[in-house]
């Protein structure tokens, strides 16, 4: 099995040049917060629709699910093949409600929504989880190229974490933008290479179903069960991603564009278990025994090395260096979107609304570009933990989704699809979805499906039920508080029922004291809940207005400016500089099979950015003739 040599790192070390170069040329475009963390709203929807994609999308993929696959077999491909559907329904749900809402940050709609207390505690929950998870994804992808390139994985994560922030703190949204496009084309063109050759290794797709185990969906891994209800939770949490993940939706110009970005992502998610499932199952196959392979045993978790061993196997050096690019660039989707979006959070909703009400929209981006430096640094640290632990990257990836994702998520989906949700509303649900989440994964010891399952019927629960709460505690206060003791002693009734663990004295008193609180702050909140006035039902009812009046793109888009980035022939120059340069690595030590190798793929890259310079280049111009046509005749009907 073959290692990174010399050209390798001299081709990650181009890649990593390419991207820091886009930072700096979008950095001088940046004018204002506004431009910053939604591209002026001028993102065209088939890159935003790529880079909500590759946001989805990280080396931990390569490592932690690789790892779950080979673990599992065909369940873990059915996990992939959950995806795509799921993802698909939450996105159309809210796609065109996100654009409507007219925000530059997640949350910052819940301040008029709910209001600035659940606006904080929203923030500061997403603040918590992003410092805590965003590391899993550095230290995934520095683990994937210190086991190619045969270097500490410490040295990785300071020099990968270092490039990270500077790309993203140079070029904000439209820089993270493009470049998630162009690191799609050279992912998905190095998988496209990868899935035949690891295929070949097998004897075929017939060969791999003929040799593979049968599926079975029950597995115990890391010490945690995945079963049926684990699926059954990753279809949840995919239709609630799709429906939350409101920046990509309102960067783009009008509530069309913003179905297409749903859309968009959730067809590009049918090739996951395809291109990053079938590379693991062969795996499988001939490697049955990790431990007898010397590749394997120098590594911490040997099963999440499974990919870049597969990719070790069939590539020539010089395309391994490419693939490191590759799961650098997955892994720099996710955490500059991140960063950008957390980076937004603090600016909008935190700095401008708490300690500067009056911050004008270059100090919101200064603020912004400062919180992405820290968030940064925090990174590389917890990247640093997480790479030296044993549980490996699976476990922490699905341990911060199942404990933070949820509670902090369905109040900003459910505040977009329901105007009767009282304005207190959003924060009882975080804070009964996190205590729900706490209690069932640490004291009643659920899996991570039962886990995820509880939290979502408590949650949408809670929210539809609210508004019947506050009429109940109006019409009579003790009817309110026998109904919070009822509903309290169900919940803890069939909790304590499904629990997967016997519980000791000690912890079944923790148990009474939480559902205790529990029907304490059912009870409280049904008392905030009745407290509201015509001007909050106001509020709210002209919120909804908003939600339901189209975006006028004339006015709110084009009458902002014409000057547009050119996206398409952009992001094909580079494209086409990418592949030259593979097509050079041809003439480095090669076997005759290996230059075919090279050759094939820079071939692939040159002629998609061909097209994409011409085809892009011509609805450029004719989107830009009928941006001007359009803000003539806007002129035209102001002088009349």
């Amino acid at each position: 099995m073959k290692i990174g040599t010399t050209i390798d790192y001299f081709v990650l070390a181009i890649y990593f040049l390419i991207l820091v170069a886009i930072g700096f040329y979008f950095a001088k475009k940046m004018k204002g917060g506004h431009d910053f963390f939604s591209g002026g709203n001028k993102i065209p929807w088939w890159v935003s629709g790529i880079s909500l994609y590759m946001s989805n999308f990280s080396a931990w993929t390569f490592t932690g699910a690789a790892g779950f696959v080979y673990f599992t077999g065909w369940y873990g491909v059915l996990y992939f093949c959950t995806w795509s559907f799921s993802f698909l329904i939450g996105s159309q749900l809210t796609a065109a409600k996100w654009r409507r809402s007219r925000v530059i940050s997640p949350v910052e709609y819940t301040s008029t929504r709910y209001n600035k207390t659940t606006q904080q505690v929203i923030g500061y929950v997403i603040l918590l989880n992003m410092l805590f998870s965003l590391g899993i994804g550095l230290a995934a992808v520095s683990k994937v190229i210190a086991a190619a390139m045969g270097i500490d994985i410490t040295l990785v994560v300071l020099v990968a974490g270092i490039a990270i922030l500077l790309y993203t703190f140079l070029g904000g949204l439209w820089a993270v933008t493009i470049a998630d496009v162009i690191q799609f084309v050279i992912l998905i063109a190095i998988s496209l290479i990868i899935l035949p050759l690891s295929l070949n290794l097998v004897g075929g797709i017939g060969e791999l179903i003929t040799k593979s185990d049968t599926l079975s969906l029950s597995h115990v891994y890391k010490g945690e069960k995945f079963d049926i209800f684990y699926l059954i939770s990753v279809i949840l949490i995919n239709i609630i991603n799709g429906a939350y993940t409101g920046q990509r939706y309102y960067s783009v110009k009008d509530e069309k564009d913003a179905k297409k970005v749903g859309i968009t992502c959730g067809l590009l998610f049918l090739t996951v278990p395809i291109l990053f499932g079938i590379p693991p199952m062969v795996a499988r196959i001939i490697w049955p025994d990790l431990s007898l392979v010397p590749f394997f045993q120098n590594q911490l978790v040997p099963n999440e090395s499974i990919f870049i061993g597969i990719v070790l196997k069939v590539l020539p050096n010089g395309l391994i260096g490419i693939f490191m690019a590759a799961m650098f660039s997955a892994t720099l989707s996710s955490i500059d979107s991140a960063y950008n979006m957390t980076a937004s959070i603090i600016a909008k909703d935190l700095y401008a609304n708490i300690f500067n009400p009056k911050a004008n929209d270059k100090q919101i981006m200064f603020a912004g570009r400062i919180a992405t430096f820290v968030i940064g640094i925090i990174t590389i640290v917890t990247a640093y933990i997480y790479a030296t632990s044993q549980l490996g990257f699976f476990y922490w990836g699905v341990t911060f989704v199942s404990l933070f994702f949820l509670p902090m998520t369905m109040p900003l989906v459910f505040g977009l699809l329901f105007e009767n949700l009282p304005r207190w509303s959003g924060l009882a649900t975080i804070l009964i979805g996190l205590l729900v989440s706490i209690t069932t994964r640490f004291l009643l010891g659920y899996s991570f499906g039962w886990q995820v399952i509880s939290i979502m019927i408590v949650c949408t629960l809670f929210l539809l039920t609210s508004d019947f709460l506050r009429r109940i505690y109006l019409n009579n206060k003790l009817k309110a508080l026998i109904f919070s003791i009822i509903l309290t002693f169900l919940i803890s009734f069939i909790f304590y029922i499904f629990s997967f663990k016997i519980l000791n004295n000690i912890e079944k008193l923790l148990l009474m004291i939480i559902f205790l609180l529990f029907s304490i702050g059912v009870y409280y909140f049904s008392h905030l809940f009745a407290r509201e006035t015509i001007e909050d039902k106001t509020i709210i009812k002209q919120f909804f207005e908003k939600l339901n009046t189209p975006v006028d793109v004339i006015k709110e888009v084009y009458s902002k400016g014409i000057v547009e980035v050119s996206s398409f022939p952009f992001v094909g120059k580079i494209v086409i500089i990418i592949g030259c340069l593979i097509a050079f690595l041809a003439f480095f030590d090669m076997k005759f099979n290996e230059i075919l190798i090279t050759l094939f793929l820079s071939l692939i890259l040159i002629v998609i950015g061909l097209l994409m310079v011409y085809f892009g280049g011509r609805s450029e111009r004719q989107y830009r003739l009928k941006m001007e046509e359009e803000l003539s005749k806007l002129k035209v009907e102001e002088t009349i």
